[in-house]
């Protein structure tokens, strides 16, 4: 079986995205906010995916610069579609700083605690507002599945950003 991020290149070359910089680029405005990659990630897992037979590549300099393309095999359609149709499912697991800071926020004075929220609130808005921005470049892919994923972090965004306005009320009224 292969890492989570084996298939989240797999996916990426089967969707057409042919090079590492690209399935970046298309990573930070699409998956990112519930599956992200870095280049030090992409480029070692599209040589590991090339070793092993799952993909292809091929060298296709851009003017100057090297540049390497990659295509699916069958081998790496097959994993993929295994991957899919899978009655496996796989783990939830969520890492939020925030919320880590969140949970120890009682070792903090009260004052620093609700900035510590505030802060909290204003990054899901912020976050919740990128998510609308991103709700019309799924439309425009053309891919019901990319729209359904990218309607979930919209909605969740806007839920967790109105959920800390609730807690920031809730923490600026006295106990009792």
């Amino acid at each position: 079986r292969l890492r989570p991020g084996s298939y989240l290149i797999l996916g990426m070359l089967d969707r057409g995205i042919r090079t590492g910089y690209a399935i970046k680029r298309t990573v930070d405005r699409s998956t990112r906010f519930f599956w992200a990659a870095s280049l030090a990630q992409v480029y070692p897992e599209l040589a590991a995916l090339e070793a092993d037979g799952y993909v292809t590549g091929t060298d296709e300099p851009h003017g100057n610069r090297p540049r390497r393309t990659y295509a699916l095999t069958e081998k790496g359609r097959t994993a993929l579609g295994d991957w899919l149709r899978s009655e496996r499912v796989p783990d939830f697991e969520q890492r939020d700083e925030g919320l880590l800071q969140l949970f120890f926020a009682d070792a903090l004075p009260e004052a620093e605690a609700l900035a510590l929220v505030r802060r909290m609130r204003a990054r899901a808005e912020q976050v919740a507002r990128i998510q609308a921005e991103i709700l019309p470049l799924a439309e425009r892919a053309g891919s019901r599945f990319q729209l359904i994923v990218a309607r979930e972090g919209a909605d969740y965004f806007a839920w967790r950003a109105q959920w800390f306005r609730t807690l920031e009320a809730e923490l600026h009224r006295p106990p009792g």
